[in-house]
């Protein structure tokens, strides 16, 4: 049985950013969305005022009826969960949010954007050039599109767009048409155990190819060698984005990061046939954007520029570094930062203190555990590791730090940035006294 064909969805972990756009989905699609979170939050809003969802914060096994057609949870809810046991006990459908990717996926022309950075800024340029040029396509994103203020879009046309996540080789539920790698890091080291690994499970994910295949990547990237190998071996079409890595192509979005982003996006449009000097001009002059990724928010009272930012690896750190030193020369860069996960934040202690100790001022916040249990004492495990004598600061009391902000010590001569994956964005708001 197809989950788009059921008329009552139940969602364990809905709030979460992709398991949410698919809820968004089955509305569109006339099903009744009931659901579950540990925390209210905006997605969870949004559900409840434009797509009539039911929602309970904590697990609340009551909302499962025999009414219920399928379960769809997202991978970080436990098996031992109230509500996953009750799906069982009632003997209904349960599948992964990946898995339900999956279903889509086989049924539509799919691109899947997968790669350890750039992912959901890549995907957003393809949704946006697509429409530019004519193509409306079912959309799942792992960010807020800035354009249509949502992680979904209901399409119209073949295609299907999705952001491929390789944390727990979920990505290989996907089945796609075209594949695009932006790169592959080191990441997520709580689960694989090296590079290799990594690089085994993006060949498994081409394996998910329909029809004959098509791989987008830099085939000059070092990591991706045993996947390009592979895909030659098994006569996959690439399409090296490299070719499109030109001095002369400037995304209205800054950062070589960016510009990498889109050569991968060019190459996608390339492959699919579609005008790649169209594509250009759009996002060079047009391109909106994703929230959290290198977002100005406003001003703090003083006249200091906030910004925004996902990036929650050194890679990451690094690139959003650089393009804001580049981008505002003058400026000096007030770094307001919280690391994402005990296990990553052990797993790159020396990399995260070497682009930490880069910023004119740090203020570290304690590590955002996420799927992880509290630990205290790592909270600030980076404190060693950055080599900073001055205008480095510890934040142990997070509710008293706007304060700080509240001297004209610093106004128009800074940037502050707010960077991680967690809720430090929060933060920047709380700074905001002006808008742009």
């Amino acid at each position: 049985m197809n989950f788009l064909n059921s008329k009552k969805i139940h969602f364990i972990g809905i709030g979460g950013i992709g398991v949410s756009a698919l809820a968004k989905l089955c509305s569109k699609n006339g099903i009744i969305i009931t659901g579950s979170d540990i925390n209210e939050s905006h997605i969870i809003d949004d559900l409840k005022e434009n797509f009539n969802a039911i929602i309970k914060i904590g697990s609340n096994s009551d909302l499962i009826t025999k009414n219920t057609n399928y379960v769809i949870y997202s991978p970080a809810i436990s098996k031992k969960d109230t509500e996953y046991r009750k799906a069982i006990s009632l003997k209904i459908p349960i599948i992964s949010y990946p898995e339900a990717l999956g279903q889509i996926s086989k049924q539509k022309t799919t691109i899947a954007i997968s790669g350890t950075n750039g992912k959901t800024t890549t995907t957003s340029m393809v949704v946006e050039v697509l429409k530019d040029q004519g193509i409306n396509p079912t959309v799942i994103i792992g960010g807020i599109l800035k354009k249509y203020n949502s992680n979904f879009i209901q399409g119209d046309s073949e295609y299907f767009v999705v952001e491929a996540c390789e944390y727990k080789k979920s990505f290989l539920s996907i089945f796609h048409d075209i594949a695009v790698i932006t790169n592959i890091t080191e990441d997520h080291l709580d689960y694989f155990k090296n590079i290799s690994e990594i690089q085994s499970a993006f060949i498994d994910f081409i394996k998910n190819k329909k029809n004959k295949g098509i791989l987008i990547c830099n085939e000059q990237l070092n990591e991706l060698n045993p996947i390009v190998k592979y895909s030659k071996k098994n006569k996959i079409k690439i399409y090296d984005y490299s070719k499109y890595l030109l001095d002369d192509y400037n995304p209205l979005i800054p950062g070589e990061h960016n510009k990498q982003n889109m050569a991968t996006t060019l190459s996608v449009i390339e492959s699919i046939g579609l005008d790649v000097d169209r594509a250009i001009n759009y996002l060079q002059y047009k391109f909106s954007g994703t929230k959290r990724r290198m977002e100005k928010v406003g001003f703090t009272k003083y006249g200091s520029l906030l910004i925004d930012d996902y990036a929650h690896n050194p890679e990451g750190l690094k690139f959003l570094i650089e393009t804001i030193n580049k981008k505002y020369i003058n400026k000096k860069i007030i770094l307001i930062f919280e690391p994402h996960l005990y296990s990553r934040t052990e797993d790159f202690k020396k990399e995260f203190g070497k682009i930490l100790s880069t910023v004119d001022i740090l203020y570290l916040f304690p590590v955002y555990k996420a799927r992880e249990k509290y630990q205290q004492a790592k909270d600030f495990l980076l404190k060693k590791y950055i080599d900073k004598k001055d205008n480095f600061f510890i934040i142990n009391e997070p509710n008293k730090f706007k304060e700080i902000f509240e001297s004209k010590k610093y106004n128009e001569n800074y940037i502050v940035v707010t960077a991680g994956a967690g809720d430090i964005w929060k933060k920047g708001l709380e700074l905001k006294s002006k808008n742009i």
